[in-house]
This record gives C-alpha cells, sequence and structure tokens, in this order.
C-alpha cells in the first residue's frame, strides 16, 4: 500500500513540478503525432512531426472505344482492379477529370473531342478511393454552365470526392476546399490554360482559368487573381497543393509556359503542383531555392481508350507517342510537416499501362511490374512496338532515378 502511494505522490508532485522547471508541456506520444527530441543543451523538447502520404495520377479520359466496348459486353468491374490497392494505403489521392459528368438534361456524346460522359462513368471513377478531382482543363466548358454545375453536382451528391477548379459561382469559388489530416491542413486549387469552347466573361469565375482567354496571355489580372488565392489558401492550410492544365499536348518535356507558371507558384509558396493535358509522361522536378516546390510537369494518362491519334505528318513520331498515350504515372509520395516546414522524404514512381486487346475491347490499367508477357503479346499496339522495352526506356528516360 505505501508503495502505491509513493508512486501515486510521484506522479501527482513530483513530475509537473519537473514539467513546470522545463517549461514545456508533455503528452503521450501518439501514431503519426508527438515525437521527443534532445536539445543541444540536454532539455526534452517536443516536435511536432506528421506524415502524410499522396497518391498522384494523371488523366481520366474515357474515348469512344471504351463506351464501344461496354455496349458489347465489357464489363468495367474489371477497369481498376489492378490499381485499386495503390489508393487504399495513403491519406490523399487525386486525378484530373477530363470528362464532364452529364445529367439527363445534357447530351453526353463524346464525339468530335466535346467530352461528357454519362453518369455511369463517375460511378465507375468513385471506386476508386480518391480524395480529390480537378475538374478544370480544356474539357471543362464543352457543356457549358450546366455542363459545369452537373459535374460538381454528381460528385458532391454522390461521392466524397473534393472537386476543384469549376465552381458554380463566386461565393463558391471563394470556399477554400481543405482536407485534414491528423491536424494536418492540406488546401487544393486548380487551373487550366484554356477551354476549347470559350468562356463568357459574365461565368469567369466558375472556370479557374490562369491565362485570359482572349489575348491569351498570363496577364496581370490573372497574376493577382491567383496570387490572392494562394495567399489565402495559405492561411488556412499547413500544405498548399496546385493542379494545373497547362502545355502541348503530345510533348515529352515541359514548355516555357508551364516552367514560367510553375516558378511563379513556387515564389508563392505552393508545395506541389501536379500538372496534365499532354497526354505523355513528363518530368518531376523538385524547383526553387528558399521555397521548394515538388513539380508534376504531366502525369501523362491514368485511363485512355484511344488507340489513334492525329496525324502528326511524321511516320515514327506518331507511332511513339501513340504508344505513349497508353501510359501514366502512378506516383507516392511521403511529406514529413513538421514545425511548420514539410520535407519530402519518399518519392516512388511506376507506369501504369493503359491496356486493351486486339479488339480494342477488354480494357484494364495494369502498373508496370504485372504487365506480363500475355499483357504485352496481347495487347492490340504490340505490332506497333508498344512492348516492356519501350515503356521501361521511355519511363527511364523521362524520370529521373531518383522519383522512380
Amino acid at each position: 500500500m505505501k508503495n502505491k502511494f509513493l508512486i501515486l505522490y510521484i506522479f501527482i508532485i513530483i513530475l509537473p513540478i519537473n514539467v513546470i522547471l522545463l517549461n514545456k508541456t508533455i503528452s503521450f506520444p501518439q501514431k503519426n503525432d508527438k515525437v521527443f527530441k534532445e536539445n543541444k543543451t540536454g532539455e526534452i523538447e517536443l516536435e511536432n512531426e506528421k506524415e502524410i502520404n499522396f497518391t498522384f495520377v494523371g488523366d481520366l479520359l474515357f474515348e469512344p472505344s471504351f463506351y464501344d466496348a461496354i455496349n458489347n459486353g465489357y464489363n468495367t468491374d474489371t477497369y481498376f482492379k489492378r490499381v485499386n490497392k495503390y489508393f487504399e494505403d495513403d491519406d490523399i489521392s487525386l486525378a484530373n477529370m477530363e470528362v464532364i459528368i452529364g445529367n439527363d438534361s445534357i447530351d453526353t456524346s463524346i464525339k468530335g473531342y466535346s467530352l461528357c460522359a454519362p453518369k455511369y462513368i463517375g460511378d465507375l471513377v468513385s471506386k476508386l478511393d480518391l480524395q480529390v478531382l480537378s475538374t478544370v482543363n480544356n474539357h471543362a466548358n464543352d457543356r457549358g454552365v450546366n455542363g459545369i454545375i452537373s459535374s460538381i453536382d454528381y460528385f458532391k451528391n454522390n461521392t466524397n470526392i473534393l472537386t476543384v477548379g469549376t465552381y458554380k459561382d463566386e461565393t463558391d469559388r471563394k470556399q477554400s476546399r481543405i482536407i485534414d489530416v491528423d491536424g494536418v491542413k492540406v488546401g487544393f486549387l486548380a487551373y487550366t490554360n484554356r477551354t476549347n469552347k470559350p468562356v463568357n466573361s459574365s461565368n469567369r469565375d466558375m472556370i479557374a482559368l490562369f491565362k485570359d482567354p482572349i489575348s491569351g496571355t498570363f496577364t496581370k489580372e490573372y497574376k493577382d487573381k491567383i496570387t490572392a488565392e494562394v495567399d489565402n489558401l495559405k492561411k488556412k492550410s499547413d500544405i498548399v497543393v496546385v493542379m494545373v492544365h497547362w502545355g502541348r499536348e503530345y510533348l515529352f518535356s515541359p514548355n516555357d509556359e508551364m516552367i514560367n507558371f510553375a516558378n511563379f507558384l513556387n515564389k508563392l509558396g505552393v508545395d506541389i503542383i501536379v500538372g496534365s493535358h499532354s497526354h505523355t509522361i513528363q518530368p518531376i522536378d523538385i524547383i526553387g531555392d528558399e521555397h521548394k516546390t515538388l513539380v508534376y510537369y504531366s502525369m501523362g494518362n491514368f485511363a485512355s481508350q484511344d488507340n489513334l491519334l492525329p496525324n502528326m505528318g511524321d511516320a515514327a513520331l506518331q507511332r511513339k507517342v501513340t504508344n505513349a498515350y497508353q501510359i501514366g504515372l502512378l506516383s507516392k509520395v511521403k511529406v514529413k510537416y513538421k514545425n511548420n516546414k514539410i520535407e519530402f522524404s519518399d518519392i516512388n514512381t511506376i507506369p501504369v499501362v493503359n491496356y486493351y486487346d486486339k479488339s480494342i475491347n477488354n480494357f484494364e490499367l495494369v502498373p508496370f511490374d504485372e504487365y506480363t508477357e500475355s499483357y504485352e503479346k496481347t495487347h492490340r499496339r504490340y505490332n506497333y512496338g508498344l512492348n516492356r522495352t519501350f515503356i521501361d526506356n521511355l519511363f527511364n528516360e523521362i524520370i529521373d532515378e531518383k522519383y522512380q
């Protein structure tokens, strides 16, 4: 009994005195929460250290061949079967939603590169464990105001996925998109360089452009607008992620527009940039001097089904780009958050192959390490040079080994 009272005395009297003397607040560490550290003077101090696990992929693009296969009995349940596991062990995963999700009053045709998908495509995408979708890209205005609102409403009413980049109005745009991960707030913005169908001046707040739609330049008006939006989000967030639809299609490296805009966002304090639009994979880099920004210039196509691309006038280039069109990046990143600073502690990226057979059917997304000889030799484009060697060489040529 005396021993019990002695232990109780230590915890009630002595321990608080020591804590007061150290002028520290001590709590028991929890997973991904508090860690103890001894500083240079021998004092015990606390560090806030948390780890946020991200998964990034590229365009979710659904094309005529996919719908033709569905009409012929293809079961979409197999489409994401081999990649689902990559989305299950993270905190936040995101992608670019390249097609509008329509409703009963909107034409859901995907002919002529005017892309509006039926609701079952939204249902399919929602089977991935995604937390964030950018809905702003060159197709965002393909069905005008009704299409913008239809996509927003679909994901808001039927999923737990946060959409960013298109908005119902100015008030909606001012609502910050933030996800809290164990007390670390991650904020999101998204922008596009243009839309196929011009945006009316009265609807400008519904689509987050970073270039003036009339002049096609990054004007002071747009610089000021984006600066204000990033600054506002930084005040509310610990980590800022910006998704950008930029550059030109079918290139394997960033152009000046992309590099300049990435540097602009870096100077504003953006932490991660995830790019799309080229439909080809492009380099990964960490830029900046005082502030570091992780940049994915283009993730390529995560989901796509097109076997033929527009004529490029060069047969060898046509073959290379069309084969590259079938490959996207899936990147997993660990971000350590400590003392209001972040550190990219682990970046692992793999290629994912958009598989379809000789009859342009039985679509499936296949991680490269599971892309067996059977997949390789039965792919529609195998006889056009899409094989494991091509994929491996392209990936290693573009993606630095430290990001693999």
